[in-house]
């Protein structure tokens, strides 16, 4: 069957089909919107302060209205927001790498660049393993391998394995980029991170990051597709099948937990596991995990089973466990609940098991867990299917990094570990007499309580172990800050000596166990009581000299003491030095572990800058604010001010305030000087002049001019006669 023209087919995706409309969903609880999103994630467009954009069929929206949700028309609403993306997309003409758009994501030839350049820069950990091809590549289009990246310890047999795949619905951008941005985390921290080196060297994660990769090329464009590219089934907007609905345990035995209708956005497929990149994942899984479960949804999986399946998606955060094909709690489901309430302490998500207003089927948990007995947990990453780069970069990414690096921890059994104590907060104390001393806290306290707690039992042990990870034969017990074991939280302690050392160097391995016999995953520090060789450097402006510290980190202390007393702990200081040629100062770095070192640093002062002297002034009356802000001076910390007034001495302040009571001009004199004794001055002549006295204006009112009449012609008569009286007088 043809598919439309490329063009047809992404303006139709844009809109997400125009086969169903769109609705504003509004709900009365937040666990009805949960629900909601599990249920309904295939028709999920977007998130609004309202609530959530919703496409859906006649029959949805049944489905909902019975269920208490309130529905209103939101197809402008919906357009609104195309609009925005779209304009967004437009913006990204000039980007050279990643979808356009958003930068952060690399394409599905960048992932796949990317991903082949890890495995040749890290040989001796990775391989690049082609497990199968896409739809597309199957049909003899363009299309793409299948390929995972395993990374561990590559001489290990039958080993715990992590698997990760994401990008199975193709508009999740953050999904893979989530993958890949682990991958390069386990690989670039694998010597100096004592976690990730004991992890790979015990374990191996695989990671397939582009599991739709056909679909992948579609949504890059901007288009929310969620299927594969299979063009046999749907030819218009909703081409492909639900690679999520199509694996082949329990594939089509949940009424409504899959659809038959090949223009759904859960169409399972023709039948169970048809698709090729869905076939490539199930016959990969089966050489990484025996099958440890019985043939009925009641039969547990044994609790020490080794792996873990994660199925990485977008969006909702949330933590989802088995099952999701009943409202039944699976046989497992206090491992379960342990580990997703573990993982979502880190990114804060909601932890519950699966299941949404209705069921699901075919889903990559009937593979791992249904089938096999793997524990499998679905993350539904961040806010949006097309997460902006902001928040992948400074929320997404960072608290999602650790829950998958808790996760790399507790593989060799899950249901178990996860269950048992964490170990947080490790710091050294501090060396004496030889001895090291390293705290840390063991804690059943970190997980996260949004939707119900876990059982906490008090910490009954804490071992340690020293340079190897802690087996029957080289377990320390740690001591208890307090003296004793009686709490949910305790700080524990270990004690090394420096015949444990190796060129200065250590790693410490810490486990827990609780009063019910639990024990948690094990964490790693590294000592390293050694000190770089010192450097520093100087940077003189006249006498002003910067003295930086080259060797930073926060496990170092630094002094500096210059020869006249002063000290400072900064790693970046300014000192304005006394005099001018060459000075010494002691430069002294120091460790956690009390290791001393210095050295002596040159300071060379050649020359010395005077300073400026510089004021304004602003006079009202006789009152006159002077101001010194302005002058300078590029080797002081600080000047020295005096002001006179006529020579005589008025204030040593950087403003000052005068009142000069009368008029007059005034000599104005300011006088500056730096920590070497130099000076500059500024002169000024204030001239002050009496305020001139404007008399009001007589305003003669109509009143005054009638009854002031004869008064007037009377003043004129006695003036006159008075004329006449001076004239005779002269005369």
């Amino acid at each position: 069957m043809a598919l439309l023209s490329p063009l047809l087919f992404a303006s139709s995706l844009f809109m997400a089909g125009v086969e169903n409309p769109v609705y504003l969903a509004k709900f009365e609880n937040k666990q009805q919107e949960i629900k909601t999103r599990i249920s309904f994630h295939h028709a999920l467009l977007a998130d609004d302060e309202k609530g959530i954009l919703l496409q859906l069929s006649n029959a949805e929206v049944l489905l909902l209205k019975q269920s208490g949700v309130s529905l209103s028309s939101a197809d402008e609403l919906w357009s609104h927001k195309v609009e925005r993306a779209r304009s967004q997309h437009a913006l990204a003409q000039v980007q050279t790498s990643g979808i356009a758009g958003y930068p952060c994501y690399a394409t599905v030839e960048e992932t796949f660049a990317q991903a082949d350049k890890l495995a040749k820069d890290y040989p001796d950990l990775t391989q690049w393993i082609d497990i199968g091809d896409s739809w597309q590549k199957q049909h003899g289009e363009v299309g793409f391998d299948l390929n995972v990246l395993k990374i561990g310890n590559k001489s290990l047999v039958n080993p715990p394995v992590l698997f990760i795949q994401s990008a199975l619905h193709a508009r999740e951008y953050a999904t893979a980029g989530l993958t890949l941005d682990f991958a390069k985390v386990l690989l670039e921290g694998a010597k100096s991170d004592p976690d990730i080196a004991w992890i790979l060297a015990r374990h191996q994660i695989h990671i397939l990051f582009q599991s739709n990769p056909d679909g992948r090329k579609i949504a890059e464009r901007g288009y929310l597709q969620r299927k594969n590219y299979n063009e046999n089934y749907c030819a218009s907007s909703k081409v492909g099948v639900d690679l999520n609905r199509n694996f082949s345990f329990g594939w089509n035995t949940v009424e409504g937990g899959s659809s038959g209708d090949a223009c759904q956005e859960t169409y399972r497929g023709p039948s169970a596991g048809s698709e090729p990149e869905v076939a490539a994942i199930e016959s990969y899984i089966r050489t990484l995990y025996p099958d440890v479960r019985g043939e009925n949804d009641t039969d547990a999986a044994p609790n020490t089973t080794q792996g873990l399946y994660l199925d990485i998606h977008s969006y909702s955060r949330l933590i989802l466990w088995p099952w999701g094909h009943t409202e039944e709690p699976s046989p497992n489901q206090k491992g379960f609940e342990a580990l997703g309430k573990k993982l979502a302490y880190f990114n804060n998500y909601l932890p519950q098991q699966s299941v949404g207003l209705y069921p699901t089927d075919g889903t990559s948990d009937n593979l791992a867990y249904g089938e096999l007995g793997v524990a499998h947990i679905t993350f539904e990453l961040g806010t949006d299917f097309f997460q902006s780069c902001s928040y992948y970069e400074q929320v997404l990414k960072p608290d999602n990094i650790e829950a998958l690096l808790y996760a790399a921890k507790v593989v060799e059994a899950p249901y178990l570990l996860s269950q048992g104590p964490d170990i947080e907060n490790i710091e050294p104390l501090g060396m004496q007499d030889g001895s090291i001393s390293i705290k840390a806290v063991a804690t059943e306290t970190r997980f996260n309580k949004r939707n119900g707690g876990l059982p906490m039992h008090a910490i009954a042990q804490a071992y340690y172990s020293v340079n190897s990870y802690p087996d029957q034969d080289n377990l320390k017990t740690a001591s208890f800050a307090d003296g004793m074991a009686n709490s949910e939280s305790e700080t524990i302690i270990a004690q090394l000596n420096s015949s444990d050392l190796i060129d200065g160097q250590a790693t410490v391995y810490f486990k827990a166990q609780d009063i019910e016999g639990n024990f948690g995953p094990v964490s790693a520090f590294k000592i390293d009581t050694r000190l770089p060789q010192l450097q520093a450097s100087v940077d003189c402006v006249g006498a002003k000299c910067e003295l930086k510290a080259e060797n930073l980190s926060a496990d170092f202390s630094y002094l500096w003491q210059l020869p006249d007393g002063r000290t400072s702990t900064e790693k970046t200081v300014t000192f304005v030095l006394p005099q001018m040629g060459e000075q010494t100062i002691l430069y002294q770095l120091s460790n956690k572990y009390s290791v001393q070192g210095q050295l002596n640093v040159i300071a060379n002062v050649t020359q010395l800058i005077e300073p400026q002297a510089s004021f304004t002034e602003q006079c009202q009356g006789f009152i006159c604010q002077f101001d010194a802000s302005g002058s300078q001076d590029a080797d002081s910390l600080g000047l020295n001010y005096e002001w006179k007034i006529d020579n005589k001495v008025v204030s040593s302040e950087l403003g000052y305030q005068h009142d000069f009571v009368q008029a007059g001009s005034y000599d104005v004199q300011l006088q500056v000087s730096d920590e070497h004794g130099q000076i500059s001055q500024q002169r000024s002549t204030i001239s002050l002049a009496a305020p001139v006295v404007v008399e009001p204006p007589v305003v003669v009112t109509p009143e005054a001019k009638k009854s002031g009449g004869a008064a007037f012609f009377g003043g004129l008569s006695a003036l006159f006669g008075l004329l006449i009286l001076r004239r005779r007088k002269i005369l």
